[in-house]
């Protein structure tokens, strides 16, 4: 006989079951993104300075495999993005493909080296997605308190 396996609830299907308040996935605010980020870079940054004196190429090799590949995993984000219940999509909605992930990394880091240009969007008076996020056609959600009752 074969035992038919039930799919386990996700952390937030569990979490949208047991909290009294209606969640849902909406835009991400800066202030999360920027928390997630600060707190990815304070996991990498000490492996990829050691990193530095083995190989100059490797601590960019290292930090690309850490973003996409959390983001293609089940978590669909970082460790950080993790922690403040952010995750990474397709702007469809449908699921993100490598080389989506590959493109929003490298607008990522071209953004960054021009003092966060890209990143200006979002702290405007009406956020706006970010210029990695247009160029990839990906979005970052975040799961917050429904605002409708």
């Amino acid at each position: 006989m074969s035992k038919s396996k039930t799919k386990k609830p996700s952390i937030e299907q569990r979490l949208m079951e047991t909290v009294k308040v209606p969640l849902e996935w909406v835009e991400a605010p800066a202030w999360k993104r920027i928390f997630a980020f600060i707190f990815d870079m304070t996991l990498i940054l000490p492996f990829t300075n050691y990193l530095m004196k083995v190989n100059t190429y490797l601590p960019a090799i290292v930090t690309l495999v850490y973003f996409v590949g959390f983001e293609m995993s089940p978590w669909k984000g970082t460790i950080g993005k993790r922690m403040m219940s952010l995750k990474v999509i397709d702007e469809n909605k449908g699921k993100v493909r490598l080389s989506q992930l590959v493109i929003r990394y490298l607008s990522k880091i071209i953004s960054l080296a021009m003092i966060g240009v890209g990143y200006w969007p979002l702290l405007s008076k009406e956020p706006q997605r970010a210029y990695p996020d247009r160029i990839s056609h990906t979005m970052v959600i975040a799961l917050t308190p429904s605002k409708t009752k």
